[in-house]
C-alpha cells in the first residue's frame, strides 16, 4: 500500500496523500497517509470497483508531476482499481490461510496444504509423519501402479483440476498396508495461490470378531477370520504364520476357504466386501 501511495504522490508532484477504503457492503474502514498532507487537496481520486470496496485518493500540493490532472488520473484509475482489489485479495488470502492453519494443526487426520505446483505449504504433525519418507509409497483402489505418495497425490490434484471438480475422492493404500481415504478440496478466495485441501483420513480394518459378525452369514470361522484381519493389514502367509503359530500352508488353506465362503479371489475384493457388508459402514 505503502508503495501505491508514494507512486501517485510522485507522479503527481504531491507533498502527500490519503486514501480511505471501506470495504463493501459492512466491512471496516481504514486509513492510509504518505508523506505530508496539507489542508487543501488539488486532486481526489475517487475508487469504487465491483461493489468490493468504496475509496477515495486525496493529494495534496499536487501540480508538477506528469499524472497532475483529473484527466491522467482517471486514466490510472483502473490500474489504481485492479492494484488495490490484488491487495486486498491477497490481505484476505493470507488471513484465511492463517486460520486455516490452526484448524488443521488441531485434527487427528493428515492434512496438507499444498499449491498448484505440488508445493506443500503446511502440512501438521500426522501429514508430517505419513510423508516423513522420502520412499513412503501408495497406490489407489482403482489402480495398481504403486508410486510415490507425493507423486500420487500431485496427480490426483491434476485430475481434480482438469475434470473441474470440486472434490476429488479416492481410497489409497500405503506401502505399510493402511488404508487411507484421500480426499482433494479445491479452496476458494484465495486468489491466485491456487490452494488445495488434501485430507488423507485412516481407515480403520476391522479385527477378526468384527469380521465374523459381518459375514456372519457366510460361516466364517474363528481362525478364517484371524487369517482375513490380518491380511486386510497387509502380511504376508509367512508372517500370518509366525504371528499365529501354524504353518505358512495352514495359513494359505484357511485364506482359500475363506475366500470361497466370500466368493472372492483378492484382498481387494475382501475390502469391497466389507464396505457393503453392514449398510453405511463405506
Amino acid at each position: 500500500m505503502a508503495a501505491i501511495l508514494e507512486g501517485l504522490s510522485r507522479t503527481t508532484g504531491a507533498s502527500g496523500c490519503v486514501l480511505k477504503l471501506h470495504l463493501l457492503p459492512d466491512g471496516p474502514e481504514a486509513t492510509y497517509r504518505f508523506g505530508q498532507p496539507g489542508s487543501r487537496p488539488q486532486l481526489v481520486v475517487p475508487v469504487e470497483p465491483q461493489d468490493s470496496f468504496r475509496g477515495e485518493f486525496k493529494l495534496y500540493g499536487a501540480g508538477a508531476g506528469p499524472a497532475a490532472s483529473p484527466a491522467a488520473l482517471e486514466c490510472l484509475r483502473p490500474v489504481l482499481e485492479g492494484a488495490l482489489l490484488a491487495l486486498i485479495e491477497r490481505n484476505n488470502a493470507s488471513h484465511q490461510i492463517d486460520i486455516l492453519l490452526q484448524i488443521l494443526g488441531v485434527t487427528e487426520e493428515a492434512n496438507l496444504l499444498m499449491n498448484a505446483r505440488g508445493e506443500i505449504l503446511f502440512a501438521n504433525a500426522r501429514g508430517e509423519e505419513l510423508l516423513s519418507l522420502q520412499r513412503a509409497q501408495g497406490q489407489l483402489a482403482n489402480d495398481g501402479q504403486p508410486a510415490p505418495l507425493h507423486s500420487l497425490i500431485v496427480a490426483e490434484m491434476t485430475r481434480r483440476r482438469d475434470s473441474r471438480e470440486r472434490v476429488r475422492r479416492q481410497v489409497l493404500t500405503t506401502s505399510d498396508g493402511s488404508r487411507w481415504r484421500l480426499e482433494i478440496v479445491a479452496l476458494s478466495g484465495l486468489g491466485s495461490v491456487g490452494c488445495s485441501l488434501v485430507v488423507l483420513t485412516p481407515i480403520r480394518m476391522p479385527g477378526a470378531e468384527e469380521i465374523r459378525k459381518r459375514f456372519a452369514d457366510s460361516q466364517i470361522s474363528r481362525r478364517e477370520a484371524e487369517v482375513l484381519a490380518f491380511v486386510l493389514h497387509g502380511k504376508k502367509a509367512f508372517e500370518i504364520a509366525d504371528q499365529l503359530g501354524i504353518t505358512e500352508y495352514t495359513v494359505k488353506d484357511h485364506l482359500k476357504h475363506a475366500y470361497a465362503k466370500l466368493g472372492i479371489t483378492s484382498r481387494g475384493q475382501l475390502l469391497s466386501r466389507l464396505a457393503v457388508a453392514v449398510p453405511g459402514t463405506a
